[in-house]
């Protein structure tokens, strides 16, 4: 598989995923994907702008992101950033394999709870989560590789916290 993680993350590429998870895997490729921010050429000017000599740097559709993953990307290392939680599952259920997910920062909106220090969910993004672990997708929330994370009940919303 050429996703080697597939990550939720309000501020897209910044510090964690660049200094902590980008080594830690070895991603030579961030593809951030959401049908919205593709259109938005100051967002693509911004995300862009993080691209190092060593790291490619793409903001595509999640169609886009499925045929790059099939295609051009299948022999890549690709860490893949999604804006929000709805925007991970749109991709799923659009053909964008990934076996795991990562809840790293998820900023407060309305009606959002936290799990955790850095991810507040609301009652449609542990729905989707939900969606994503019953099509075989296991949910993880860690801000970076050290943090220890909730289990999937918790973070859908099934749970009490226990493990």
């Amino acid at each position: 598989m050429t996703v080697v993680l597939a990550r939720v993350d309000s501020r897209l590429v910044h510090g964690q995923v660049l200094e902590a998870w980008v080594p830690l895997l070895r991603a030579e490729v961030l593809l951030v994907a959401d049908r919205e921010l593709v259109s938005d050429p100051l967002q693509q000017m911004l995300v862009q702008g993080y691209a190092r000599s060593s790291l490619d740097v793409r903001l595509v559709s999640p169609g886009e992101a499925r045929d790059q993953l099939a295609g051009s990307l299948a022999c890549r290392r690709v860490l893949l950033l999604f804006p929000g939680v709805a925007q991970a599952l749109e991709a799923h259920r659009a053909g964008v394999a990934f076996d795991r997910l990562n809840l790293g920062n998820v900023h407060p909106r309305d009606a959002s709870r936290p799990v955790t220090r850095s991810v507040y969910l609301t009652d449609d993004d542990r729905a989707a989560l939900a969606e994503l672990v019953a099509r075989g997708v296991a949910v993880e929330a860690r801000a970076i590789p050290a943090d220890r994370s909730p289990s999937e009940a918790v973070l859908c919303g099934t749970g009490d916290g226990s493990k």
